[in-house]
């Protein structure tokens, strides 16, 4: 009872706060499973030679911490702004003998700033495309040639570093429930570039990945 009391009253103090704004304010979150393409990836360490291969990720969606996207959105009319956090995890699978492991296990984040628009088809079915870019935010796990990267490092020694731009895109369909809560489906593309840390070095790494999202929405205003 207290919980739902909690949540009861932090969409009401939502709603309170923008009473007197014009537009619909969402909030989302989704859990789901990304496929990564095998992309270039290049190994810079200083006194060795460059290590240069088509890299191969898992990412264990469903394995502790999960893939999870969170996002706000801004509505008015058929269009909104929307401010997106998505939690990936990247873990090299095809390991050349240099490299002991090379992992982004704790967060390979990507932070989103996208426009989205909403628009009929078949049976005047509603969907909404978004497209947008951001940064990532990579949480380094690596040993190269034995050096093993210090992960208490940068933002306060918790290791997140951001080293990198993204773009996506995205396809989705919303499914109400009641007047505020709606199911959302999405299916989404984004490529990114990233500078990871190493010892010595660092490791560019080109990552592209389609994600197929599902989660709860809740709007706080309607008009």
């Amino acid at each position: 009872m207290k919980i739902r009391s909690l949540i009861g009253f932090f969409l009401l103090s939502i709603n309170i706060v923008f009473a007197q704004d014009k537009s619909e304010w969402s909030f989302e979150v989704h859990g789901g499973f990304p496929l990564n393409f095998s992309l270039p990836m290049t190994v810079q360490q200083t006194g060795y030679p460059t290590i240069k291969f088509n890299a191969q990720f898992n990412s264990e969606p469903f394995k502790s911490p999960v893939f999870w996207v969170v996002r706000f959105s801004k509505w008015k009319n058929s269009k909104a702004w929307e401010f997106e956090l998505m939690h990936q995890k990247l873990f090299l699978k095809n390991k050349p003998p240099e490299i002991q492991y090379f992992n982004v296990s704790h967060g390979y984040n990507q932070l989103l700033i996208s426009r989205a628009f909403k628009f009929k088809i078949i049976k005047k079915q509603e969907f909404i495309f978004k497209g947008g870019a951001g940064i990532v935010i990579a949480h380094a796990e690596n040993s190269v040639r034995n050096k093993e990267l210090n992960q208490h490092q940068s933002f306060f020694n918790l290791g997140y570093n951001v080293g990198g731009t993204t773009i996506n895109i995205a396809l989705a369909k919303q499914l109400p429930l009641t007047n505020r809560f709606y199911l959302n489906a999405e299916t989404k593309f984004n490529t990114s570039y990233t500078i990871i840390p190493i010892v010595d070095g660092n490791a560019k790494v080109w990552h592209s990945a389609f994600e197929f999202i599902f989660g709860l929405g809740y709007k706080f205003i309607r008009k």
